[in-house]
């Protein structure tokens, strides 16, 4: 690992008395953050796919089966439409 100063006063060559800053891997808690924020993004990826191919599904059903869940071809329709990242329940 190197060190090496981000005092102000260095780049001026004047004596200062600011401490080496060390450069290199990421400290634990900077990876668990980052290890963090990538599976988040993996599951909302994740709920959009699903959530387009139910939409896809959902537009496919016949109409025998649309009455059976308590739908009606127009709103089946209009719910197919909506586009995979129009998803309100998206934090569940």
């Amino acid at each position: 690992m190197t060190t090496e100063s981000t005092c102000p006063a260095v780049s001026s060559g004047k004596p200062h008395d600011c401490p080496p800053v060390a450069h290199g891997l990421a400290s634990g808690w900077q990876r668990l953050s980052f290890v963090t924020h990538l599976w988040r993004w993996a599951r909302r990826m994740d709920r959009l796919a699903q959530l387009r191919r139910e939409r896809n599904q959902l537009h496919e059903l016949s109409d025998e089966l649309l009455r059976d869940i308590g739908l009606t071809r127009h709103e089946a329709n209009r719910e197919s439409r909506r586009h995979f990242w129009d998803d309100i329940g998206w934090r569940r």
